[in-house]
Order: structure tokens, then C-alpha cells, then sequence
């Protein structure tokens, strides 16, 4: 039987979301810079959820695109 993952907060929106916290997380498939990394560790207690670390992957396109 498999492994169940209580779903959790979203600090950012409030949507809930599944972490594994291992390497078999989704997160693992996605790319977050260092400088994403370090603004998610500065101003959230815990993980995001995919879609705003989506986000804030693509703000941070946009803003480089734009310099």
C-alpha cells in the first residue's frame, strides 16, 4: 500500500497541495533559481504551492527578458 502525503497550506494563495518532502515530490521537476529559492525561504514558512512557484518563475522570465 502506498505512502499518504497530508495536504498542506499554500502560505502564498491558501490552496492545498500534496509535499512529499523527497525526492520523489513533484517539486523536484521544476526548475526554481537561487534567487526564487532564497525570496520563498525569506518571506514563506514552508514550501509553495506548483502554481505560484510557476509564477514566480515566470515573473522572474519577464523581468529578465525586460532588462
Amino acid at each position: 500500500m502506498g505512502e499518504k502525503f497530508e495536504p498542506r497550506e499554500c502560505p502564498n494563495c491558501g490552496d492545498l497541495f500534496t509535499c512529499r518532502g523527497d525526492m520523489h515530490c513533484w517539486c523536484v521537476k521544476v526548475s526554481v533559481p537561487a534567487n526564487i529559492q532564497d525570496y520563498i525561504a525569506a518571506c514563506f514558512d514552508g514550501c509553495l504551492c506548483e502554481e505560484c512557484i510557476g509564477k514566480l518563475n515566470k515573473e522572474q522570465h519577464f523581468s529578465k527578458k525586460n532588462e
